[in-house]
């Protein structure tokens, strides 16, 4: 098998192909992703994206320790490979999956269907809100929750009948629950008005 040495985004490779692959830089933070066996690589994350992230770990991270033995697993950027007939490997932000899901979870990847998906808008925020909402309808992926850092709003879609049903969008002065994890509350303030975000972000 000949493995590229320089990936880039258009290229066609396999499942093989794309666990050899390495960016050109060790410290490089673009996520790379294969979407129907075509390679994308992702601009590297603002730093109001990071943040976002780090505050939903935090929250996710608190309300697990709230169980001596969580029925649920979290994940934050790990590769997802989702059922399709060409390879689908993704790496959201976050995933939830509920104890009782049979989605395998490898050394390097999950291999099935997550039951929350949380993606954090990028500068290809197309991809978030058209392709990537469409892919995880297709895969049968429960709840997809979008962070729009730019808005201060959260989107959480409800998959109903194979489609995606948008929950009312909430804003800052909302918090976001799940019937799928009872007593997790995540008040949007925490994440987009936290005090550690730079004045500059909040304005």
């Amino acid at each position: 098998m000949t493995t590229p040495t320089k990936p880039r985004s258009g290229m066609r490779v396999s499942i093989a192909e794309y666990l050899e692959l390495d960016l050109p830089e060790p410290d490089d933070k673009r996520k790379m992703e294969l979407d129907d066996g075509i390679l994308y690589i992702m601009p590297r994350p603002r730093i109001a994206h990071q943040r976002a992230q780090v505050r939903l770990s935090h929250y996710f991270s608190a309300y697990e320790d709230t169980f001596d033995d969580p029925a649920f697993e979290i994940h934050a950027e790990v590769v997802v490979a989702l059922p399709s007939e060409l390879p689908r490997l993704f790496v959201p932000d976050l995933v939830v999956i509920l104890r009782g899901n049979d989605a395998g979870v490898g050394e390097r990847m999950i291999e099935g269907v997550p039951d929350i998906v949380v993606e954090i808008l990028s500068s290809d925020r197309n991809r978030d809100l058209v392709r990537k909402r469409q892919v995880y309808a297709e895969a049968g992926v429960p709840e997809y929750w979008i962070f729009d850092d730019a808005n201060e709003t959260a989107t959480p879609l409800e998959l109903r009948d194979g489609e995606y049903v948008e929950r009312p969008a909430l804003t800052v002065g909302d918090t976001l629950t799940t019937p799928l994890l009872p007593g997790l509350e995540i008040p949007l303030a925490g994440i987009f008005r936290h005090r550690s975000r730079p004045r500059s972000a909040r304005e």
